[in-house]
């Protein structure tokens, strides 16, 4: 039956949104995933740890606080507890900075091309992406953002998809130079980026944000944190979800820290693997692969065509990110995965072109 008169069920910006597309995940045995810069290892003592919390309290709802994983964080990174908030991942950090700080039709700006979450978070607020080229060589365009002075400015460091490190003073200067609130978005500092955090301490309206993703191996369970000036982190717990983090994702996210000393050794041998896969692309198959601070190289092959392949990887099982976006288009982002696994990537390479 019509309605007659009725309104659209969907607001007319949900409607016309172009969702983020994740990277694809495999159905079946024997894939080797370098598309969605999984971290390749979880430390034993998170396995055992989340086992063992899954007894009859999963009928209970979690602490709406996150204490114990907000204890164990200040005493890593040395910030008050009450100056750190934990979420769904990084990416509800994320949501939450945008609901917190950009109303309807105000300005995100963030550098361009980066994590294509962020536009798609904006245009859910009804907010205005301000997309800000980089520079040729993947520069951050730190006067432009500045230009912009939005109400939120969003930076994702290193890099990504390029993996570049920016320098600190250029994040400074941003910290500096906006009136909004910056978000420094280190999802991948721990693979050779600095980090901002220091500078929590210096400017108000600098936020920091973590993944347990990518260093701690913890994609599954999706946990992420951030740190900040009490202002800004009190506004996100006004409106964060009552209970965001479930019981065995903060059960993990504790292991995890508690195994800190295992997962450094890991990422240390991830980033001299990825300088060795780097100079692999570049001297045996004549790529240009851009200097890279994370657990991922983006790679241009000079005389294939990047998509192609791709496909002809995935035939054999091998997934490797290909963006078909401007600046992007003829490259491919390869994770860094184990050994073996890279090993096979290579080999397999070797068999597609030449």
């Amino acid at each position: 039956m019509i309605r007659p008169n009725a309104q659209p069920l969907i607001r007319p910006s949900v409607a016309s949104l172009h969702p983020y597309v994740p990277g694809e995940q495999p159905h079946g045995e024997g894939w080797i995933k370098l598309n969605t810069n999984e971290n390749w290892f979880v430390a034993p003592g998170v396995l055992h740890a989340v086992a063992a919390a899954a007894t009859s309290d999963l009928r209970r709802y979690p602490d709406a606080a996150c204490s114990d994983l907000r204890t164990r964080l200040e005493a890593r990174y040395g910030v008050p507890s009450a100056r750190t908030i934990c979420g769904n991942g990084s990416d509800e950090i994320l949501t939450l900075l945008i609901r917190a700080c950009a109303g309807e039709g105000d300005r995100i700006a963030y550098a361009d091309p980066s994590y294509s979450l962020y536009e798609t978070l904006a245009q859910i607020q009804n907010a205005a992406p301000v997309p800000v080229p980089m520079g040729p060589q993947w520069e951050l365009p730190v006067d432009d953002l500045i230009a912009i002075d939005a109400p939120l400015t969003l930076v994702a460091s290193p890099h990504a998809p390029s993996g570049t490190a920016f320098a600190l003073a250029d994040l400074e200067r941003l910290a500096a130079g906006v009136t909004g609130v910056v978000a420094f978005d280190e999802a991948y500092v721990d693979f050779g980026g600095v980090s901002a955090l220091a500078f929590i301490d210096r400017y108000p309206n600098v936020v920091v944000v973590r993944t347990m993703s990518k260093a701690f191996g913890l994609a599954g369970v999706r946990l992420g944190y951030a740190f900040g000036s009490a202002e800004v982190v009190d506004a996100l717990y006004r409106i964060k979800d009552s209970y965001n983090v479930d019981r065995l994702a903060q059960v993990a996210g504790c292991a995890a820290l508690d195994a800190w000393d295992e997962y450094a050794a890991v990422n240390r041998a991830t980033v001299t693997r990825r300088d060795a896969v780097a100079d692999t692309l570049r001297n045996r198959f004549g790529w240009h692969v851009w200097p890279s601070a994370a657990n991922f190289v983006l790679a241009t092959p000079e005389n294939a065509d990047a998509e192609v392949i791709a496909l002809r990887l995935k035939e054999e099982r091998i997934l490797v990110r290909h963006f078909a976006r401007p600046r992007l288009g003829r490259s491919l982002r390869i994770s860094i995965g184990s050994g073996p696994e890279m090993d096979r990537f290579l080999d397999v390479l070797g068999s597609i072109v030449g």
